[in-house]
């Protein structure tokens, strides 16, 4: 598996609210076609509460995540310059500010699954 994080605000002339829903109903979907990909998360931030730490809203640089997992680096390589790739380029201009997104090569570990139980 071949996997990479995107770290990302949005263009500035979008109101938070504007950026979410095209994240989550344009952006998403468009991802949802590129060749080859085995796994696509979005992690849009969200008004943080009790047991999110010291996060502070108004110091946070960046407005969500996502996450690519595609079946090896050649099936990334070829979803990136696909039509399908350009016009998700195309979209993400739109809606990213690209000068400040952060590209991760990331390696996914599962430590815990979900309802899972620790036992110590």
């Amino acid at each position: 598996m071949h996997s990479v994080m995107f770290i990302f605000k949005r263009q500035s002339h979008l109101t938070l609210e504007e950026f979410y829903d095209h994240y989550e109903h344009i952006h998403g979907p468009l991802a949802r076609r590129l060749e080859g990909l085995v796994e696509y998360r979005q992690h849009p931030t969200r008004k943080p509460g009790l047991g999110d730490g010291a996060y502070i809203p108004e110091k946070a640089p960046y407005d969500a995540a996502s996450v690519y997992t595609f079946e090896s680096p050649e099936a990334a390589e070829m979803a990136w310059i696909s039509d399908v790739g350009k016009e998700l380029d195309l979209d993400t201009h739109k809606l990213m500010d690209t000068k400040t997104m952060i590209s991760l090569p990331i390696t996914i570990r599962e430590v815990i699954k979900h309802n899972s139980k620790l036992s110590l």
